[in-house]
């Protein structure tokens, strides 16, 4: 599918009202599952390592279930980036912890926001851009030709992305040393240049130091959104929690391990809302690639 075809149809789901929306995004996760997919393979593999103790059956609903919101996150993005700001703000029924937000921004020390792969994460530039100046960073995807797309789409909702580099992250610095909004997506893998391995659900897992980097030298504050979806497609629960002081640490291994215990801490909030499909332990303790299971 190239990217013309997914704009497509991104823009066909957006027309639709947001339940019919969710629907086709459980119609397309439930095939991934029948078919036993990659993502199946691969979100099976990973709740197998990281809850080892957990029944069986239990396991395997929550494999589903995690399906089941990825197909939701794809199909609701394109109703997300495609509909008025101002509809899509009426569907965040509530907000839990924003005062920590607020009194960050207030501070005028630099914040930065956190946002696991839990739920929606692509509304929070949506909510967090309107209290300040927010700037985001960005990979280009490897499908190259929809990176420009995904610039568009993103510009709907707010914040300015920068890219993950050198430069971009002197960018960022200048947008912590002004006081300003820096937000991040604290747990994909990073290369081994630029990662530690730290305990993630008691399994290594190569984590990024960027993050204690900037919150170092910034001296910003730190704190973790999630966006949590409603049953029935009443909309989204947004969370903002305080970081673990861990993560202000100079050893780099102990910050790393903050950042998991942060994660964990998030997904524990909808644990099936998170993107178990992500390779995420790719990069094996002696720096081999893991074979993940496949079809």
């Amino acid at each position: 599918m190239n990217a013309r075809i997914i704009g497509a149809v991104l823009r066909v789901l957006a027309a639709l009202p947001l339940s019919l929306n969710h629907w086709v995004g459980r119609c397309i996760a439930r095939l991934a599952w029948i078919t036993n997919s990659s993502a199946r393979r691969i979100t099976e593999f990973n709740l197998q390592h990281c809850f080892p103790d957990m029944d069986e059956k239990e396991r395997q609903n929550l494999a589903l279930n995690s399906l089941m919101h990825i197909g939701q996150q794809f199909t609701e993005c394109g109703w997300v980036w495609h509909r008025p700001v101002e509809q899509t703000k009426l569907l965040i029924r509530e907000v839990i912890g924003e005062q920590f937000l607020h009194d960050a921004i207030a501070s005028k020390q630099g914040v930065i926001v956190c946002t696991p792969h839990i739920g929606n994460w692509e509304l929070s530039p949506l909510y967090v851009a309107a209290f300040g100046n927010l700037s985001y960073f960005y990979k280009n995807p490897r499908m190259t030709e929809l990176g420009p797309l995904l610039l568009k789409w993103r510009s709907h909702i707010g914040g300015k992305p920068i890219p993950l580099d050198t430069g971009g992250i002197r960018e960022a610095l200048k947008v912590l040393k002004h006081g300003n909004i820096l937000g991040i997506l604290p747990d994909q893998e990073p290369d081994q240049d630029n990662g530690v391995y730290a305990p993630f659900f008691n399994q290594p897992a190569l984590t990024m130091t960027l993050l204690p980097r900037l919150a170092a030298r910034s001296k910003a504050h730190v704190m973790y959104l999630v966006l949590e979806r409603l049953p029935k497609s009443q909309g989204w629960r947004m969370h903002f929690l305080p970081t673990d002081q861990g993560i202000f640490d100079a050893d780099p291994h102990a910050s790393a391990a903050a950042i998991n215990r942060d994660v964990e801490r998030c997904i524990a909030i909808a644990p099936e809302q998170y993107v178990w499909s992500y390779k995420r332990f790719s990069t094996k303790t002696d720096g081999s690639r893991r074979r993940y299971p496949r079809k």
